[in-house]
């Protein structure tokens, strides 16, 4: 059979395109050991976001943000490779097919383009594009809240970085075709509206087909709204919650706070990081200023608007709320309603693999935490834990555990290691939320009994004469 010829550009293209893709795999496997949990957790959605749902399934499998970075990296490594294979593949298939239509682009240039330009091809062209792509470029326009965004470039790409997108997109994949055909359909007829100049013009489009799509997936999220979150890890807990944006969770902290109130704040983020966040958050603030207290006001408020987006929607209860609804302080967070079907030698599992992804400091603050509250409603009193991060009877035990674990090659303290307490400790929380109501108390006070003992606690500090925190 002879050779189909292909003409010259078009050939040009196609090789520069592979040379292109083989080479970007080749450096960002040679830096996958050096990439951090967010650049990561970036690289898998950037790829991902370029294939059809039913692949991107296949080759995310139990792909999960909530993974402890190593995890991640290999995790990452083998996935590129996977990537770049259909990548390739999807190119091969690409050759032939007329350049200058949808139907003869591939996905990362799809994802490379403005969405006005694509929605211009669209509506020359109401079949270029399959029923996956269009579900893409639906919620891409959906993000689509200005003029300027309408017409970026780089606009697709950077949509994968916000739990909106994800949202929408995953709605529409949830849809029949039909109604991403009506949805295709309302947005071409306003097509000349879309292609003018004028950007409030525009910008009235694209609020009334955000609307639109709002409507057909029974979806609410407001325009100031849909680039919030940025990065937090995905799925989100509840699973429909949109978080507010960084300048909004600072506001409700910052705006006309004292002092004491914006330093709680910075407490309480940092209670919340692992060993590596406050490496790479804190630490190089630590080394500027004598102390965290000495930041200055300015450069405090973009440090918490900062932290307020990579802490996504942790609690200062969660060491407690893992156990009543399945909110993980180091695994993903699971959804309260799956939490309640799980039989408890499931729960135990998912809890006990918790345990092992958290690092000492994690695992010293759940036992700490647990001991110090000394009545059951405690456990899930925000107030009273945040209160409690300013006790320096807290501070220092955390701080002598923290010690005296790092010290010994096997983490453990009078001969037992930490991660068989952890696990007894568990096994004994969990239980407690099953038990009446009116026994759970006394069931909290024999795991801060046994933590007590096991820790070689004094007497004054397992029932002290005043409370810690607020109780």
């Amino acid at each position: 059979m002879a050779e189909k010829h292909v003409p010259a550009a078009p050939r040009l293209r196609f090789e520069s395109q592979r040379q292109f893709i083989q080479q970007r795999a080749q450096e960002l496997l040679a830096r996958v050991d050096q990439m951090e949990d967010e650049e990561l957790r970036w690289t898998v959605r950037v790829f991902a976001d370029c294939l059809p749902a039913q692949k991107r399934t296949e080759n995310l499998g139990a792909y999960s943000e909530y993974w402890p970075v190593e995890e991640l990296r290999r995790f990452v490594s083998t996935f590129i490779q996977h990537y770049t294979s259909l990548a390739l593949e999807e190119l091969n298939d690409k050759q032939g097919k007329q350049e200058s239509s949808l139907a003869g682009l591939t996905e990362e240039e799809l994802q490379s383009m403005s969405v006005a330009e694509k929605w211009q091809l669209l509506a020359k062209d109401p079949r270029g594009l399959g029923p996956d792509q269009l579900r893409r470029e639906l919620a891409r326009l959906f993000m689509c809240k200005s003029f300027n965004l309408f017409h970026d470039s780089g606009l697709s790409e950077a949509a994968v970085e916000f739990p909106a997108y994800h949202r929408v997109r995953e709605a529409l994949e949830k849809q029949p075709n039909s109604i991403v055909e009506d949805l295709t359909r309302m947005i071409l007829l306003r097509a000349r509206r879309l292609g003018v100049e004028a950007p409030e013009e525009v910008e009235a489009a694209l609020g009334e087909i955000r609307d639109a799509i709002s409507r057909a997936l029974t979806i609410l999220v407001p325009a100031d709204r849909l680039f919030a979150g940025q990065m937090v890890r995905l799925p989100l807990d509840p699973a429909d919650e949109i978080p507010q944006s960084d300048g909004q969770r600072v506001e409700a902290v910052s705006d006309g706070a004292s002092t004491e109130d914006t330093a709680t704040t910075l407490l309480v983020f940092a209670d919340l990081m692992s060993v590596r966040e406050w490496d790479e958050y804190l630490l190089p603030f630590r080394r500027q200023y004598r102390s965290l207290a000495h930041i200055p006001p300015a450069d405090l408020r973009v440090l918490l608007a900062r932290l307020a987006g990579k802490m996504g929607d942790r609690r200062i209860t969660d060491f407690a709320e893992r156990y009543r609804s399945g909110r993980m302080m180091a695994e993903r967070k699971m959804d309260p309603s799956v939490w309640e079907i799980l039989s408890p030698a499931d729960r135990l599992a998912i809890l006990e693999r918790d345990n092992r992804t958290m690092d000492l400091v994690q695992s010293v603050r759940h036992l700490a935490k647990i001991f110090f509250s000394f009545r059951y409603e405690t456990l899930f009193d925000a107030g009273f834990h945040t209160d409690l991060l300013r006790s320096p009877r807290y501070q220092d035990l955390v701080k002598r555990l923290i010690d005296q674990f790092a010290a010994g090659p096997r983490r453990e303290i009078k001969g037992r290691p930490l991660e068989e307490l952890a696990q007894t400790v568990t096994r004994m929380m969990l239980q407690i939320e099953t038990m009446p109501p009116e026994a759970r108390p006394a069931g909290l006070q024999e795991v801060r009994a046994l933590i007590a003992a096991a820790l070689g606690l004094p007497d004054d500090l397992t029932y002290p004469a005043g409370r810690e925190g607020r109780a």
